[in-house]
This record gives C-alpha cells, sequence and structure tokens, in this order.
C-alpha cells in the first residue's frame, strides 16, 4: 500500500509546535506543501489532511466515512442526542423528521422574524455612538433564532440557553485540546462553569419541551413542527431527541451567523466601492421600505456579498471524518479509524480554485461567474449528510439583515483596527469589532 507523505516533525511532539504557533497558518500554509493529501502527527498518533475538491466529495458524502469519535463525543456531551451527535440511521431518521420546519413557506415567516428583529435592535441605536459588532450580532442572531424556535424574542429560557451555549463553547475548546492527547475511551468530564452551563442546557430545554407538550395551544413556531413530526413509518422524536434538537439549531443557528456578519460589516467598512453597490441594489429593490421574503430573489447583490464572506470567512472552518474500513483516495491508502481534517477556510484560499483568493470580490458569485467555480470547492455549509439543514436559512439570513442594515446606518472602524480571528468550533473576531454608528435614515416599524 501506498499512504501519504508524512510531514518531519519533532519525534516526541509531532506537529504540534507548528499546530500551536498559527493553528490557520498550519493548515493554509505548512500542510498544503505536501500534497492534496499528507500525514501530520500529534504526538506518535498519525493524522491526515485533504485539500482535494473530489477527495473531500469522496469523503463527505460516502457512508464509509463519519465524523471522528472525539468530536461526536465532544458535541454530544452538551447537545445530547441530535442530528451533531448521531451518524447513519438515526442521523438521517431525525434529519428527515426536522426537514418540514426549513421548507420555503416556513422560510417566508422567519424572514419576517429576521426583519422585524434587525429593525428593532437599529431603533436602539444612536447616531455617533460605538457599537462592538460582535456582540450586536451574537444578540441579534440570538433573538432571531429564539423567535423561530419559541415563539418570542423575549423568552428568559432562550437567554440562559444562549449564554450557557457561549459558556460550553469555550469549554469544548479546551476540552479538545486535552482530549487530543488521551484515549477517545475516556468519558467527558466538565467542572465548574461548564459543568453549570451544561446543567442549564439540559435542565431548562427539558422543562421547555415538558411545557409545550402540557399546552393545549399552538404557537406555530420550530419547536411546535419538531413535536409534530411524524416520518413515515410513523416514528416521532422522542423529548430526549427533540430537546437535543433545540440546542443543536440554537448552537448552529445563532453563533455561526452571528461570526460572518461581523466578518462582512468589517470587511465592507474596507471596500466603500462594494458598499456603495450593495445600497444602490437596496434602493432599487425596496426604496424606503424594510426588506421582504418576496424581495430575497431581487437582492442578487447582497447574496454575493454574503457568498463571498463566507468564502473569505467561513463559519464552519473545519471537519473531521474517518472512514469505516481502509480506503482508498486517489493514490493513497487512509487506514481505518484514521483521523482526517479539512479546511474549509484553506480550501477557499487555494489559488488553484478561485483567482486572487485573498481578494473581496463578490462579483465571482454573479451568475456568469458561479460556473467557473469548482463544485466542490466552495462549501461554507458543509456537503453530504451532515450539510447543514439550515443553509437555506442562514443565506436568507444574511441578505435580509445584510439589507436592512446597509440602508440604515453607517459603520465606521476606529483608525489603527486589525481583527484578530479566532479558529476553533467556528471561525470568528477573537478581539471585538469596535464600530462608529452613523444612522443613515430611521428604521421603520
Amino acid at each position: 500500500m501506498k499512504y501519504p507523505p508524512e510531514m518531519s516533525g519533532s519525534f516526541l511532539l509531532g506537529q504540534i509546535p507548528e499546530f500551536v504557533k498559527d493553528q490557520l497558518g498550519f493548515y493554509r500554509g505548512i500542510l498544503p506543501k505536501y500534497g492534496d493529501i499528507c500525514a501530520y502527527r500529534v504526538f506518535r498518533k498519525r493524522h491526515y489532511y485533504v485539500q482535494n475538491p473530489d477527495y473531500i466529495q469522496q469523503i463527505m458524502t460516502s457512508a464509509k466515512w463519519v465524523r471522528t469519535q472525539i468530536s461526536r463525543k465532544m458535541l454530544g456531551s452538551f447537545l445530547g442526542e441530535s442530528v451533531f451527535s448521531q451518524e447513519g440511521a438515526l442521523h438521517l431518521g431525525q434529519r428527515r423528521l426536522m426537514q418540514p420546519a426549513f421548507h420555503r413557506e416556513r422560510l417566508a415567516h422567519y424572514a419576517e422574524i429576521m426583519v422585524a428583529q434587525t429593525a428593532n435592535m437599529l431603533s436602539t441605536w444612536q447616531d455617533g455612538e460605538q457599537r462592538d459588532m460582535v456582540d450586536e450580532m451574537m444578540r441579534l442572531t440570538l433573538e432571531i433564532v429564539s423567535q423561530a424556535l419559541f415563539g418570542t424574542s423575549t423568552s428568559r429560557e432562550a437567554a440562559e440557553i444562549g449564554e450557557a451555549l457561549l459558556i460550553i463553547q469555550r469549554g469544548i475548546e479546551e476540552d479538545y485540546r486535552r482530549y487530543l492527547l488521551l484515549p477517545a475511551w475516556l468519558p467527558v468530564i466538565r467542572f465548574g462553569k461548564a459543568n453549570r452551563a451544561v446543567q442549564v442546557l439540559q435542565q431548562t430545554t427539558q422543562q421547555i419541551v415538558a411545557a409545550r407538550r402540557a399546552a393545549k395551544r399552538e404557537q406555530n413556531d420550530l419547536l411546535d413542527l419538531l413535536l409534530s413530526a411524524q416520518d413515515e413509518d410513523g416514528s416521532r422524536l422522542s423529548d430526549d431527541q427533540v430537546c437535543g434538537q433545540v440546542l443543536a439549531l440554537l448552537f448552529a443557528g445563532h453563533e455561526t451567523t452571528a461570526n460572518t456578519l461581523a466578518w462582512l460589516w468589517y470587511l465592507l467598512a474596507k471596500h466603500p466601492q462594494v458598499l456603495a453597490k450593495l445600497r444602490a441594489e437596496v434602493n432599487k429593490v425596496c426604496g424606503d421600505r424594510l426588506p421582504s421574503m418576496a424581495d430575497a430573489p431581487h437582492l442578487k447583490y447582497a447574496e454575493m456579498v454574503f457568498k463571498e464572506t463566507l468564502r473569505l470567512h467561513p463559519a464552519a472552518w473545519y471537519a473531521e471524518r474517518t472512514p469505516l474500513e481502509d480506503t482508498q483516495l486517489g493514490e493513497y491508502a487512509v487506514p481505518k479509524g484514521a483521523p482526517v481534517s479539512i479546511c474549509v477556510y484553506a480550501l477557499h484560499s487555494d489559488p488553484r480554485y478561485f483567482e486572487q483568493p485573498d481578494q473581496f470580490i463578490p462579483e465571482r458569485f454573479a451568475p456568469e461567474n458561479i460556473e467557473k467555480i469548482h463544485r466542490y470547492a466552495y462549501l461554507p455549509f458543509g456537503l453530504g449528510a451532515h450539510q447543514c439543514i439550515g443553509n437555506q436559512f442562514a443565506l436568507i439570513e444574511g441578505q435580509l439583515i445584510l439589507a436592512t442594515m446597509a440602508a440604515r446606518v453607517d459603520l465606521s472602524l476606529p483608525e489603527g483596527y486589525v481583527p484578530k480571528p479566532r479558529a476553533f468550533i467556528t471561525y470568528g473576531i477573537e478581539n471585538g469589532l469596535p464600530m462608529r454608528v452613523g444612522v443613515r435614515q430611521p428604521t421603520l416599524a
């Protein structure tokens, strides 16, 4: 058998020093020098890295490849029985039950929530003040997904869950580094603040589900859809599974989009010509009124801007898979159970697939240019069975928030500000994004 080329490194540590020094640079700058597939070591354990769209398609669309045990363990330790922590038939069954919640007729209802919540946020902003766009976008997207889930944007439970999710994400980041070095059979044990956050998540979601089960009236929200979902064979989600899906939707539905929007405002502040073109489109499509779902097909440039932001700064920037049997990728063999890394951030920056990859060029996603992009080189929402179930929700949300805000506020950066990327579970901005607010026109109710 021919195995992928392996990086040279420390006999004891492997590639840990390079990884710790610059994680993003390790995936984007160092590993690709060894080809489309290579091996590296964490201590004595061999990992593999793939940066070839055709190999990635093979990995992400085959039932013979699953997420690594450590990633499922980390997420399952607080999300429970959700689409994030299941594989195979159980995962597909849960996903099938959830799919009606994201049909187009439901998206129209969610679109109303997206625009209304954005308008509510803008109504509290004052001309000349400074706002941290990371914090603001986190609050906004949590309000949107909370109202979509629970039918109210002021839910005390949703606020508690949101705070707990942020604590848990930080805990997972610490856990992941530790468990990379430990045997996979060890249980996940959390202490202190992270442990209390797990308890809040479990208890609060159980109370919400139990209360809704006992209620006599429907609220026409995502939670109602999850509780009433029924598969062709008559199966339904258990209460534990509903709790897991609620947490999964909250977890995936606010931080990823919030991080993308924060990067988007940074990019627009640095590229005024793009912002001017965007505003011209919004003015032509919407005039002085707030946008709606009916406007989304006509906000083409807004969609391009959002997609280009997802290319440069993909919130879901990294994935791991492992083969269930010895597998061949091109000319190389990958042994059963080996961890394989895929860096979407590096793939999106590969000059073989994107001309001027470091440049912010929304026009690359224009209809006449989209076919030039390799089908499997642009993966902001993943691929295959684990592709983000809410990808259309996220795209509509990005378009409508962008259109609502761009027409109504100017956002400028402090002199000398440089964002510090933060890449672990999601890809965001470590040092916040302070921006000065300039009110362009009143927000309409």
